[in-house]
């Protein structure tokens, strides 16, 4: 009997070194709700590492597009990182092309280029511009992309004095 005893008192030491040794990988539901008390506190780093692990290890989730574009949004308006912000939406606009944000995210890649200090290329953002002209010319967006192409490059201050100038043209 005291074998017996011996053997599971030493299965059970075995079982809780080796289950407290591995790190349960968390499920795509998870790390989405942790991506999101995340961004509930603004720990924007926290939440596009998080963000990033799942598009990694879940990038035929039915959900990885909109992910990739949150992400995007989050890399320019919360850290300031406009690189990782385009690399988002290109891998969004080339790994699911039928996607409701491929859209949005195509006109962001041009926005980007153009409005970022950080990787201001303005050969580029007129080359996006131009080609989200080519594919969507009746969507919405294309009378901003428009307005951007007529203004690539000038500063907005500039613009707003050229507009006060030839509104009091026409009073």
């Amino acid at each position: 009997m005291r074998k017996w005893y011996g053997f599971a008192v030493l299965f059970i030491v075995v079982g809780l070194l080796a289950g407290c040794g591995g790190k349960k990988k968390l499920t795509e539901e998870q790390l989405y709700a942790k991506a999101v008390d995340y961004e509930n506190k603004e720990m924007w780093d926290s939440e596009g590492e998080v963000l990033e692990e799942i598009i990694t290890r879940f990038p035929e989730s039915a959900h990885a597009d909109s992910i990739l574009y949150k992400l995007g949004i989050s890399y320019a308006s919360n850290l300031k990182d406009f690189e990782k912000s385009v690399a988002s939406f290109k891998k969004l606009v080339e790994a699911y092309p039928e996607s409701k944000y491929v859209i949005q995210a195509s006109f962001m890649i041009g926005y980007r280029y153009a409005n970022d200090e950080g990787i201001r290329d303005l050969d580029k953002a007129r080359e996006c511009y131009e080609q989200f002209l080519q594919k969507y010319p009746d969507h919405e967006l294309a009378t901003s992309v428009k307005w951007e192409l007529d203004h690539l490059g000038q500063d907005i201050t500039d613009i707003e004095l050229q507009l006060q100038a030839e509104q009091g043209e026409q009073n």
